[in-house]
């Protein structure tokens, strides 16, 4: 019988914490760059910074996230798993660099910007960078060094912020901030290549051929999805001035909590689910996906609510839509289980719908139109993503998800009621009226939870006790092959 582990929240802790401290960190950028630069000149930041996150985001093709598939299933062949994703990547950051100085007259004319011209150099050199770097933490997570790939993600992100800041209140200007993220991601590649590359330099071709075999489909989903989910921001940006954009993207922020939460829970899911697989442990697999759900939701759905009933504007309505689904890993689930094909054809869907509903929207509607849009086909395929996962689990749809999950937004909906009253009816300064009626809310939610036995403390250590993942001295060699 497969052994026990710890439960995902706790073995997923380590990476929250981390989340957790680089959102402290990261929440000196815009406070320190918006007053250093003028607006027209943070638009040029926020738009130099799309340009190479979307880059960022799409050429690894899969190949880091591979790791998380291949490594505990195959450990004895880590160092070959991990020599293809550094090099490979490293290659696609020259790639990313090249793209960005031959097409940045034609990107820059596009928004209306010379300014971004001149800082693409820069950009093309951060991202190449960045690129040639990303596979330090996924690596050691995927061989169970948790701690250790959330200690790498603090002591990068926060060495990158000190640079960036540093470049920027040195030169007072938007060129001195990219040069120091230069000089930060740098650092980050030698790192990397010294701790992954160091224990040795192994290629194994017909390894390369099925690691790419698993990776590519799901890098051709992604070279979908990024733009897709950023299609409002380019619409936008070529719409406007730099300096209405830099206020529209701080409008479009999305909460810390989500990213901190969701991604780590997420990686441990895909992890879990392998470790499961290759202990030929189905059940256990679904059980790590109830717990995760569980677990997320717990968190998501009443943070909804509670906004919802605060929100003034429906910019903040139709900008929180999003974070109860957030309570559904669907990507570590079709990694996990290899649904990279699936994956891009969903991937297709959501960019057919997403151009055309904000494109409508931003000409109906506005700004805010062309957010609508996007979130309207980002939900409606998360859909699609849920009703594959209960097959996958051989459960259906909505017998994949826990009981707690409709326990909790019951609960939540219940708390709406004296958190709204709280906040419409009592007078006085707004940041007393949001705490009051936060905390009426709160209460009543875990005092809900309480009554029906869904206490946080209580759950925990059941789920501990009944949901865990193996611990790495469990993992066997893998049995299954990639498609």
């Amino acid at each position: 019988m497969h052994e026990r582990g710890p439960s995902i929240l706790r073995r997923a802790t380590p990476l929250m914490l981390a989340r957790l401290a680089v959102a402290v960190i990261a929440f000196a950028i815009p406070l320190v760059l918006a007053r250093l630069l003028l607006p027209q000149s943070y638009g040029t930041f926020k738009q130099a910074w799309l340009l190479s996150n979307t880059l960022f985001l799409v050429l690894p093709l899969g190949l880091t996230q591979s790791l998380v598939y291949f490594i505990p299933r195959e450990p004895e062949k880590t160092q070959a798993w991990v020599t293809h994703a550094v090099v490979l990547t490293a290659g696609l950051g020259a790639l990313a660099a090249a793209l960005l100085l031959g097409l940045g007259p034609l990107v820059a004319r596009a928004f209306h910007n010379p300014e971004l011209l001149a800082l693409m150099p820069w950009v093309a050199a951060c991202t190449a960078l960045k690129l040639a770097g990303s596979s330090f933490d996924l690596a050691w997570m995927a061989e169970g060094r948790i701690k250790a790939s959330a200690l790498v993600r603090v002591v990068s992100e926060s060495f990158y912020t000190l640079c960036m800041l540093a470049g920027a209140l040195w030169t007072q200007t938007v060129l001195g901030a990219f040069v120091g993220v230069a000089v930060a991601t740098l650092a980050k590649t030698i790192a990397c290549w010294i701790a992954l590359l160091g224990p040795g330099f192994r290629i194994s071709i017909p390894d390369l051929r099925r690691q790419l075999a698993y990776a590519l489909p799901f890098g051709a989903a992604f070279a979908l999805v990024i733009p897709q989910q950023q299609f409002h921001s380019y619409l936008v940006s070529a719409s406007v001035t730099a300096a209405a954009f830099a206020v529209y993207s701080v409008g479009c922020f999305q909460l810390p909590i989500v990213d901190m939460l969701y991604t780590p829970v997420s990686e441990i899911l895909q992890l879990g689910i392998a470790e499961h697989d290759a202990a030929c442990d189905a059940g256990g697999a679904l059980r790590l996906f109830r717990e995760a759900v569980a677990r997320l939701s717990f968190v998501f759905v009443p943070v909804m609510a509670l906004l919802f009933i605060c929100a003034p504007t429906l910019i903040g309505f139709l900008a929180l839509i999003s974070i109860p689904l957030s309570a559904l890993p669907l990507d570590g689930v079709m990694r996990a289980r290899a649904q990279n094909r699936f994956m891009f054809r969903v991937s297709v869907l959501k960019l057919a719908l997403t151009v055309p509903l904000a494109w409508a929207g931003l000409r109906l509607f506005g700004p805010i139109g062309a957010l609508g849009g996007w979130i309207c086909a980002e939900e409606g395929c998360r859909m699609i993503l849920l009703h594959r996962a209960g097959q996958l689990f051989g459960c259906g749809m909505l017998r994949s998800l826990p009981r707690e999950l409709w326990l909790q937004a019951g609960a939540a909906l219940l708390a709406s009621l004296p958190g709204a009253f709280a906040l419409h009816l009592l007078s006085g300064p707004a940041l007393v009226r949001l705490s009051v009626s936060g905390a009426a809310f709160a209460a009543t939610y875990l005092g809900a939870l309480g009554a029906i036995g869904l206490q946080p403390r209580r759950r925990l250590k059941t789920n501990m006790a009944s949901s865990g993942i193996a611990s790495q001295s469990d993992w066997p060699p893998a049995l299954e092959q990639p498609p």
